[in-house]
């Protein structure tokens, strides 16, 4: 096995930031112009461990561990130097040489050269998309279309936001390029009849381009723009393919994940516009599933990248209940500390919407001020579908109530619900107080 080249090296290793790298098994949070966390090198308490950003440099104060991110790698797994310089390429998609790699046989295999091929196949589909949209008569329907929903010239650069007309435009593209037969299948850019032929699988939808943490197309989700043609979906996402995992992709992570350095925390949102409307009001740490589900993996990102998130989902009965799903697994996830918070929007109001009504300063202070704790949210959420007037729903509303306030474990707080309600609903709160009692005990709660 050759020699890995230092140009080669310093590529690779500029290629990632490494803050990105670490804060996967570091959760990190800035500190003036470094980041610090516990170190995962030796039991602590307190945070000793900072990583410099600007050097792209850490060090542990306590135990005096230091390096770079082929450093990091090698010691937190326990492999040699070409396999960490292996894994940060992989990561960022570049392609190393055979005889560089050759005779490694690490668990983390070596770079395909597919990976690479299908990240610049999928960057060329974006330019592609956005150049039509921009710049070409057959964007205008999406034009006009975006400018309706409030989306700047500003928004579709920073989105790279494009266009895929009704036309065979990307397998043209292709076949001029001479582009393999069979990277094009795996690619899921396109569909295949029967004859083996290869047709554009976005056609006549505006095209939001997804990203992976490093801000490379790994996929696309398009809408269509003539909603009149029923028996079309509304939106086509990519299928999984070698470089798309939709359960391990979150929509604008790769700049939410910079911004949540600063913020500590992050705001999920129900839909791509959501981020997008969010991003043009200066909401930057905005990030999105892909469509409706939120998973277990995507909790796990987001664990390793920010202290807090903030779900902002639509105050309608179905954003309710999406809030509450995304509570419940949230809090399934044994591992890792994550404050969860909910900023509500009215009924009927998305942010998207919500920006476009009433404008981005107040989107932004609306956020801010409208912070509630998943305890609020639930002491509200139980309301739904009862009539509290009744003396039989009120009791089973209050018992669901208790069985919340019983998992609060911070004693001030906990007193803080027991009041409102006895306020609330006039009744005695050391009676409140009793049964809360009971439930712990029924719970296995301890004070």
């Amino acid at each position: 096995m050759a020699k890995i080249p230092r140009t080669v090296i310093d590529q690779v290793r500029n290629s990632v930031d490494i803050v990105d790298v670490i804060g996967r098994y570091v959760q990190l949070k800035r500190a003036g112009k470094s980041f610090m966390g516990l170190c995962p090198f030796h039991d602590e308490q307190t945070p000793s461990f900072s990583v410099n950003e600007e050097k792209q440099y850490y060090h542990c104060f306590g135990c005096g561990r230091s390096g770079n991110v082929f450093q990091f790698l090698m010691d937190y797994q326990h492999i040699g130097f070409v396999e960490a310089v292996m894994a940060v390429a992989k990561e960022a998609g570049i392609d190393l040489p055979h005889q560089y790699t050759e005779g490694s046989h690490h668990e983390q295999a070596p770079v395909n050269s597919e990976t690479g091929q299908l990240l610049v196949l999928h960057n060329k589909a974006a330019q592609l998309y956005h150049h039509i949209l921009v710049n070409t008569p057959a964007g205008e329907g999406g034009r006009r279309y975006l400018t309706r929903r409030g989306t700047s010239a500003q928004l579709i650069d920073q989105f790279q936001l494009g266009f895929a007309p009704e036309k065979e435009i990307l397998t043209a593209y292709c076949e001029q390029q001479k582009m393999d037969y069979q990277l094009l299948r795996k690619s899921g850019l396109f569909t295949e009849d029967q004859s083996g032929k290869l047709h554009d699988r976005f056609q006549g939808r505006v095209m939001y381009p997804i990203k992976n943490q490093y801000g490379q197309v790994i996929a696309f989700s398009g809408r269509l723009l003539n909603t009149a043609v029923t028996d079309l979906p509304k939106y086509l996402n990519s299928p999984e393919t070698p470089i798309f995992n939709k359960r391990r992709t979150l929509f604008n992570l790769d700049v939410a994940k910079k911004a949540a350095r600063q913020t500590g925390k992050l705001y999920l949102f129900e839909g791509f516009m959501d981020v997008i409307s969010a991003f043009g009001a200066g909401v930057s740490a905005g990030i999105a599933s892909m469509g409706t589900s939120f998973t277990e993996e995507q909790v796990g990102i987001i664990r390793r990248t920010s202290p807090q998130l903030n779900i902002c989902y639509d105050g309608d009965d179905a954003g309710q209940n999406a809030i509450d799903r995304a509570i419940k697994l949230v809090a399934s996830q044994a591992t890792g500390n994550l404050k969860v918070r909910v900023v509500q929007l009215p009924a009927g109001v998305d942010p998207d919407e919500y920006v476009q009504k009433f404008g981005a300063d107040r989107f932004k202070d609306y956020l801010a001020g409208q912070e509630e704790t998943t305890t609020d949210f639930y002491l509200r959420f139980l309301r739904q579908g009862r009539h509290l007037t009744n003396q039989s729903e009120l009791m089973s509303y209050l018992d669901q109530a208790l069985k919340v306030i019983a998992r609060v474990t911070a004693p001030l707080e906990q007193d803080m619900y027991l009041g409102k309600l006895a306020q609330e609903f006039s009744l005695d709160k050391a009676a409140l107080q009793g049964q809360l009692g009971q439930i712990k005990e029924q719970l296995g709660v301890q004070d």
